[in-house]
Formats: structure tokens, C-alpha cells, sequence
């Protein structure tokens, strides 16, 4: 289909740096603006960051959007770079868009229709311009690669904290450092050093030399409480276009699909989302998969033809495309769904067996639909001192990693290095006959029990090849003190058995025939996640280990299972 009516390239730039915009508490932002010349009063693409507003991803896509007839804005968020004020990260940023939208629509270069845009932070602050309540000017909204719930899908997803995530940005937001450094930053910051320290609420000091209030305020709520669901982000608010794109790889994917989910066709909506982890990428390899041609997405096109349709009311074909557009990854190719979860989706439970020795791929795990009789349980320990370290999968620090002595790179990576460690579980299905495609949200009920007060079970759902290569293909963790819900702890009980269910991430795979399904269990993923130290105190202040026994169970009585959402094919 043709795109229809299309802005072409057409003027030469000129740049506006280091504007000064006022906020209602009197503080001034910075603001770059881009303007196209010769292109009159324009509609404008408003964007915020905590990164430097002049760094080169900034400058390219203010001139890009600029030569097309657009004026662009690049702000400096409240106390980071030229703004004034002091940095908190969020709490701000609402009042703080409206007010720059109010200067942006009374200058003289914009005709007062206003976008938004913005990846990962950017995207925080457009959702928190729409939980105060939007703009009058404000025709249409894009933020990507961003979550709603900052405590479950931000921080602590299920309990657990995000350590190289979360210290990689906190580092990012309070110090240049980590710009002006490049590549060298991330072994100044995510080193063995720094990521083993304990406690965990000293690692500001600890990284950058100093104190950092947000980083300690975020040690007093690690229950999901008010404080955090003060951001978690409203969709019933918004009220004009959306289009929101993020990956499979990155933890923000279910985020844009339960938003998807909740908006409906209340106004124009619509999510893209790719084979991609937090960074836009350029190539078909994904970790150690070739996904194809049609994996390689200019994301940039996509957005103009929402800018031309909502900004300029040009004629294109963006209302006719399908709502949602998922990339499914086995078969390799974009597909067009009207809704998510899709409504054709059969949940599928496949149970976990065993003998009694699922330890490591050699082991006797086996992944069916049938459910289990009497079977014996499965036992390994977990050492905080020895943790399963993270090899690929959903993750978003990427950007802060490379070039790390501890990388953590995301995506579909070969799992067989952790497979062979005897603290991994692993259930293998039998060889499929046909594609299974699953492509949905994705929930674990498992049934363990510790030798420890608190500990953590984490899940991986692996696509077996025929030559043995064992790719990761989604995961999920679950804190065992907040097993009965996130906003409070229960320690567990040593030795006695207890239900977790775990929320998987979303995914949208096809398991290919003559491959396997596996479902690998363990206790930690290092250093994406702080190891849990099993001894039930204070995570934020804890220094003291024990080792934990784990016992995994899989009977009649306590049938722990993968729920898969199947596609029929």
C-alpha cells in the first residue's frame, strides 16, 4: 500500500540554541529548537531529555524533522544540563511539558498545532504531560520504549530491583560523567566493584562520589506504594493520536501493549513493536539470531507519516493500517492485529516433569501439556556469592553496558553457557511436529520452597534448535516476600511449599517445527538484578549472605506450569 502524501526534504536549517523558557515557579529550561528555511510558521515536534540536549542523536532528529517542514524542540529536562532548578527524576516533568508547550505555541515560527516524541525518558515525561492533564495545542503524542508502572515494570519488576538499569541511569541522570566519557563511562560505572557492593543504598556514593536523594528516597518505598503509583501512567487520559512502538527485548514491551489494551479506540491508536531491545537497531541480528530483512524497521518513516496526518492533515494511509503491528519472530515478518491480546488466543498450560534430576540440559526435565501424577521434586542451591550471570534477554541497558567489564546485553542470546550450571533447572519438550506459535501474555505458576526467609525464582521460556542452540525467548521474576502482592512482604516459611505465580514478558514467537520448547528455572540474573542475599532483611541495607536450597515441585498436588498463549494456526 502506498504511504500517500509524503514531506519530503526540502529546506535547509538554521538553530535556535539554548532558548530560555520559563515555568511557572520561575526556574527556565534550555531549549534547542530546529527551524526549516523559508518554512513559515510550522507545526512542531517537542521533545524533553535528561541526556544533553546537543548531544548528536538530538541535533540529527531536530534537523531531520526540520527539513521537512516541521520546527523542532530539544529541552533540557528541569536541572540537567543548561536548565535551571534541581533534577527529581519525574515529579516534575508534567507542569514543567505544559509550560514549555505554552512558550512553543506562542512563537512566532509555530502555528500552534504541537507533537511530542521522545524514547525512554522521553517518553516518562509526554506520559506525565498527559496525567496533568495534557495541553490545549497538543494534537497528537509519541512516546516510545518507555513503562507505565515505574515500580513493576521500572525498578522492581516483580519485586526485584533492576541494579544495572537502574544504577546505570541513576548515574546518567545526576553526572556528565557518563556523556562526556563515552564508552569508557560504563567501566567507570557498572564495574564488578561497584555492582558487588553491598549495601545496595551506598552504591550512589559508591559510583559518583556523592549522596543522591532520589536514589535514597527509592531505598524508603520498596513496597509498590504511594509514592510509586503517584507516576504509573493514566491512558484513560489521553485524548488525542497516539503511537507507541518499543521491543520484544526491551521491559517496557507490555507496558505499551496494556496501554494499547486500555486506550481502545477511544481516539487513534496505535503500537508498533519489533524484535528490539531499548535502542533503536539497524541490523537484522538480534543477539545471536538473524531475524531477517523485514526486521530492519526505520522507525523515523513511520513517525512522519503520523506527524503528516495529524499535524499537517496531509492524506496518507496511516488510519488504514492495522492498530496494532507486531513483528513475529520464528516466522519473521510483520503481522497486522486489530487488538491485544488477540482474541483468537487459546492459554495453553505445559507442566513441568522430571525424575528428580532437571539439573542443568543433561538432566531429565521434560516441558508437556500433560499434567503431572506423583513425581519427585527437583533441588538445587542458589549462592548469592556464585549468581547465574545474565546472558542476553529482556533488558534495556544496552546504552550504559558497552564496553563494561560486565556487559549486560539484551535479546536472544544462547542460553546453553547457564544451562550447564548445576543451579539451573531445565525442561525440555519433546521435538515439535508443527509450528506453535505463542504471541501474547505469558504467566508462570510455579510451586517451590526455600531453605531461606526470601529468595527469588526467575523463568526462562528457551527455543531449543535442532543443533542444540538453546535461544532465549522471554523471562520473568518473582521476589518471594511479595508473592502475595507487590505493595507488601511476607516472608517465606523455610521448607514449606508455596505458590509464585510469575508474570512473564510478552512475546510473539513461532516455534518452528523439529525445534523444542525449555523452561529453565533458577534464582538470579546478574547483575540485571541484585541477587536476593536469602536472608529475609532490608534489601536496600542487607550485607549478610546464606545460601539457599531450593526445592521446585511438580505433582498433581502442586502442578507447576507455564501458561503459553497459543495462536491456532
Amino acid at each position: 500500500m502506498s504511504r500517500g502524501e509524503v514531506s519530503e526534504a526540502r529546506y535547509d536549517v538554521r538553530v535556535l540554541h539554548d532558548q530560555r523558557v520559563p515555568t511557572r515557579d520561575g526556574i527556565h529550561l534550555s531549549a534547542d529548537v530546529y527551524l526549516g528555511i523559508g518554512a513559515g510558521p510550522t507545526p512542531t515536534i517537542v521533545q524533553w531529555t535528561p541526556y544533553e540536549s546537543t548531544r548528536e542523536r538530538f541535533i540529527s532528529w531536530g534537523a531531520w524533522f526540520a527539513k521537512r517542514g516541521f520546527s523542532a524542540v530539544v529541552f533540557d529536562v528541569r536541572g540537567r544540563y543548561e536548565s535551571e532548578g534541581e533534577f527529581v527524576a519525574w515529579e516534575l516533568d508534567g507542569p514543567d511539558a505544559q509550560d514549555s508547550l505554552d512558550w512553543v505555541a506562542a512563537q512566532s515560527w509555530s502555528n500552534g498545532r504541537l507533537g511530542t516524541w521522545g524514547r525512554s525518558y522521553g517518553g516518562v515525561v509526554q506520559w506525565q504531560l498527559i496525567n496533568a492533564g495534557g495541553h490545549p495545542n497538543l494534537q497528537c503524542v509519541a512516546p516510545q520504549v518507555i513503562h507505565d508502572d515505574y515500580y513493576a515494570d521500572g525498578y522492581f519488576t516483580g519485586g526485584a530491583f533492576q541494579l544495572a538499569l537502574t544504577l546505570g541511569a541513576g548515574a546518567l541522570w545526576t553526572s556528565a560523567m557518563a556523556l562526556i566519557t563515552g564508552p569508557n563511562a560504563s567501566d567507570l560505572i557498572l564495574n564488578d566493584r561497584i555492582l558487588n557492593h553491598l549495601p545496595l543504598i551506598e552504591l550512589d556514593e559508591v559510583t559518583i562520589g556523592r549522596k543522591v536523594d532520589y536514589w535514597r528516597l527509592w531505598w524508603e518505598h520498596q513496597d509498590n506504594d504511594e509514592y510509586w503509583q503517584q507516576f504509573v501512567h493514566r491512558p484513560e487520559r489521553v485524548n488525542v493520536p497516539i503511537f507507541q512502538q518499543g521491543g520484544w527485548f526491551d521491559p517496557y514491551c507490555g507496558s505499551h501493549l496494556r496501554k494499547f489494551a486500555a486506550i481502545g479506540d477511544r481516539v487513534p491508536s496505535r503500537v508498533m513493536i519489533g524484535p528490539w531491545s531499548h535502542e533503536e537497531e539497524v541490523e537484522s541480528f538480534k543477539g545471536d539470531v538473524d531475524m531477517g530483512p523485514q526486521s530492519v524497521t526505520v522507525i523515523r518513516e513511520h513517525e512522519l507519516t503520523f506527524y503528516d496526518r495529524y499535524l499537517k492533515d496531509m492524506g496518507n494511509d496511516w488510519e488504514s493500517r492495522s492498530p496494532a503491528e507486531l513483528f513475529v519472530m520464528g516466522d519473521n515478518e510483520w503481522r497486522g492485529e486489530n487488538e491485544w491480546p488477540l482474541a483468537r488466543t487459546v492459554y495453553t498450560p505445559w507442566y513441568l516433569h522430571s525424575g528428580g534430576r532437571a539439573n542443568t540440559m543433561q538432566g531429565d526435565g521434560t516441558l508437556s501439556m500433560d499434567a503431572p501424577g506423583s513425581e519427585p521434586t527437583d533441588h538445587y542451591s542458589y549462592d548469592p556469592a556464585d549468581p547465574v550471570p545474565t546472558v542476553g534477554g529482556v533488558n534495556s541497558v544496552l546504552t550504559m553496558t558497552q564496553g563494561a567489564q560486565r556487559p549486560v546485553l539484551p535479546g536472544p542470546r544462547d542460553q546453553r553457557v547457564l544451562e550447564r550450571r548445576d543451579d539451573v533447572l531445565c525442561y525440555t519438550s519433546a521435538v515439535l511436529e508443527e509450528d506453535l506459535e505463542v504471541n501474547g501474555p505469558i504467566e508462570m505458576v510455579l510451586y517451590a520452597a526455600s531453605s531461606a526467609l526470601d529468595t527469588d525464582f526467575i523463568v526462562r521460556l528457551v527455543d531449543v534448535h535442532p543443533n542444540g542452540k538453546a535461544i532465549f525467548v522471554t523471562e520473568g521474576i518473582l521476589r518471594a516476600r511479595y508473592r502475595n502482592g507487590l505493595d507488601h512482604q511476607e516472608l517465606l516459611t523455610p521448607g514449606e511449599p508455596a505458590e509464585f505465580k510469575i508474570r512473564v514478558y510478552a512475546t510473539a514467537m513461532v516455534f518452528k517445527r523439529g525445534h523444542q520448547l525449555r523452561l529453565d528455572v533458577t534464582s538470579s540474573s546478574f547483575p540485571r538484578f541484585s541477587r536476593n542475599l536469602n536472608t529475609g532483611e532490608d534489601v536496600g541495607r542487607g550485607t549478610r549472605m546464606e545460601v539457599a536450597h531450593q526445592t521446585v515441585l511438580h505433582s498433581s498436588v502442586y502442578p507447576s506450569h507455564i501458561v503459553l498463549p497459543v495462536i491456532p494456526r
